[in-house]
């Protein structure tokens, strides 16, 4: 009798075991899967080029703007930048815009957001910034990019930029602001570049 007891616990304790392990294989699947899908949720509002914010991320953060709040739009835009990668190629190119990035981060204040449209454009959005605002922080852009210096194999070479400014009209959206910053930066290429205009 105890022999045959002595079965039973030892299969009821090795039910508990597998029991236990497949519980436990189950916590360890539905911690990697969450933790994948964090990595995807930060990978979907990145840019793949700069590793910084992508333009759904600056989406993201323009719906939380509250609707009285004013808010700014600039539209930075590389002047002569396919010169770069036609004589230096793809990968130099990709470098330049990351150290540009950096540099428009730097320049932002803390609670701005800067992200790639594409190409060798980059859109900054400023929350609380008055037309007066986002001059300044444009020209403070302007002027940094103007002063980065940059060596490659076939020497050093300078860049500089334009920047369209957008303030919001009361209940204007997110791509109608990025339309009237894109429209400005393009009369600023027509005015010769390195230049911060609109508002």
């Amino acid at each position: 009798m105890s022999a045959l007891n002595f079965r039973i616990v030892q299969s009821r304790s090795e039910t508990t075991n597998e029991t236990t392990t497949v519980e436990q294989k189950l916590r360890d699947q539905i911690a990697f899967q969450d933790q994948e899908l964090s990595r995807l949720r930060q990978a979907s509002l990145r840019d793949e080029v700069t590793g910084g914010a992508n333009m759904r991320c600056l989406g993201m953060a323009f719906d939380w703007v509250e609707d009285n709040d004013p808010v700014s739009l600039l539209f930075i835009d590389i002047d002569g930048f396919h010169k770069v990668n036609e004589a230096l190629g793809r990968d130099c190119g990709d470098a330049v815009l990351s150290a540009v990035h950096t540099a428009i981060e730097r320049a932002l204040r803390w609670d701005d957001v800067a992200a790639r449209e594409g190409a060798d454009r980059f859109v900054a959005l400023l929350p609380l910034a008055v037309e007066e605002d986002a001059h300044a922080v444009g020209e403070r852009i302007r002027s940094i990019i103007e002063k980065m210096c940059f060596q490659s194999s076939k020497g050093r070479f300078r860049l500089t930029a334009r920047v369209g400014c957008a303030s919001n009209a009361k209940g204007e959206d997110l791509n109608t602001m990025l339309e009237r910053a894109n429209r400005a930066c393009r009369t600023g290429r027509g005015l010769g570049g390195n230049i911060v205009f609109g508002g």
